[in-house]
């Protein structure tokens, strides 16, 4: 926290939630999301982290506040389809199952277009599987 009233900035603590989330404090890391919303934008730079665990952590994430917030999480999905068109393949297929959970109908096109451009096969059936979800 810094002194402005208590908002939760900067790298050091962005760094330190990682690691939390990373060292599997997965729990209390949806109890700080549950409380401070603002900071959902956090749960998209989770999906782009080198690693494993805070890659899944942030889909569990999802998947935890999915039923409580299913609209608040609808607000991450432009910075998450941003993750489709990245060069490593894990993030793309991430940002997919990460769509896939949301389920926002505006992401539809930009899933549709990788759905096209997409080389991965599995990626591919990750894309495909959010398609569905829109149904």
């Amino acid at each position: 926290m810094n002194g402005n009233g208590g908002n939760w900035d900067g790298q050091g603590f962005e760094e330190m939630l990682f690691d939390y989330l990373d060292n599997g404090y997965l729990e209390n890391i949806v109890t700080f999301f549950e409380h401070e919303q603002k900071e959902l934008p956090l749960i998209a730079k989770m999906l782009k982290d080198e690693r494993l665990r805070v890659r899944v952590g942030a889909i569990a994430i999802l998947e935890s506040l999915k039923e409580k917030h299913p609209e608040k999480l609808k607000e991450l999905s432009p910075l998450i389809v941003e993750l489709l068109n990245s060069d490593e393949r894990n993030i793309r297929g991430d940002a997919a199952y990460a769509l896939e959970i949301i389920a926002d109908p505006s992401t539809k096109q930009a899933l549709e277009d990788a759905f096209e451009r997409e080389e991965d096969e599995q990626v591919k059936e990750f894309i495909a599987d959010a398609l569905r979800s829109l149904l």
